[in-house]
């Protein structure tokens, strides 16, 4: 064969599996030309047509990614019920359709897709972002931890330079107030109880952070939540006091940074650091 040859083989080929893809999704997806039409694609017999075969494997495509989505956001499904959440699991999927070969990043894009429906839909991002988060750091690497004894075998008179990181299966999401209690009373048996209206006015911050094979998450106040910015990117006890100064004093601020750390030590979220 020659090379002119293989070369339009390989842009045909490209083209039918384009259009194949067309078919299977919804989206055009289509390279090298115009869409192949099922007739063309496909090989029909007495028990269904091309068309029909390619209806089985567009229904499964879509019906596998609202479970998948279901399954990152069970809340979210459980608020909005069976098929209002197919619904709009299926008009996201149009709008932001996969674009990673796992579906473990399917709903990424969710929440940020939902706040921009409208202010109707500010509660349902909020929870969004919120349950994104927790299946976010799920499956994230484990870390050695930060230990008390460690942490008592640290020199005192140098205390101010102990190296403090969050692990890296943390997240810090700032959601529409109530968001937290919405997505506690949505544990319940329940979910068509919770109103979200009127939206509260104003946000609140969450740290959600997984320990072991469990994902929590807590409200957080705006200086907590700059502390841990801070300690995020990795910092030192000294400079959480120092930022701390300006509004605490210098002994207040010693001791809410003493207090952030042990709450964090406690919580599983600082990882270890080796001795002086």
């Amino acid at each position: 064969m020659s090379p002119e040859g293989a070369s339009s083989r390989r842009r045909s080929l490209a083209a039918m599996q384009a259009s194949v893809m067309s078919l299977v999704t919804g989206r055009q997806a289509v390279a090298d030309g115009e869409a192949l039409d099922a007739a063309t694609l496909i090989v029909g017999d007495d028990r269904a047509g091309a068309e029909e075969r390619v209806h089985v494997y567009a229904n499964m495509y879509r019906a596998r990614i609202v479970e998948a989505l279901e399954s990152q956001f069970p809340r979210l499904a459980k608020r909005l019920g069976a098929d209002d959440f197919g619904a709009l699991a299926s008009a996201y999927i149009t709008d932001e359709p996969s674009r990673h070969p796992s579906l473990r990043y399917v709903g990424e894009r969710l929440s940020s897709w939902l706040g921009a429906r409208g202010p109707e839909s500010r509660m349902l991002a909020g929870l969004a972002a919120l349950e994104w988060a927790r299946a976010d750091v799920f499956d994230l690497a484990d870390e050695p931890l930060l230990t008390l004894e460690a942490l008592r075998a640290w020199p005192m008179e140098r205390f101010g330079e102990l190296p403090l990181r969050l692990v890296t299966a943390h997240r810090l999401v700032t959601v529409p107030r109530g968001t937290a209690p919405l997505w506690d009373e949505l544990g319940g048996e329940v979910a068509e109880s919770v109103d979200l209206s009127p939206v509260p006015v104003g946000t609140e911050s969450l740290c959600v952070w997984r320990e072991g094979t469990v994902v929590y998450h807590r409200l957080v106040d705006e200086a907590e939540r700059a502390a841990l910015e801070l300690a995020s990117s990795g910092t030192h006890f000294g400079v959480i006091c120092e930022s701390l100064v300006g509004s605490h004093g210098e002994e207040a601020a010693v001791a809410q940074a003493y207090t952030w750390m042990s709450t964090w030590l406690t919580d599983g979220l600082l990882v270890a650091v080796p001795l002086p």
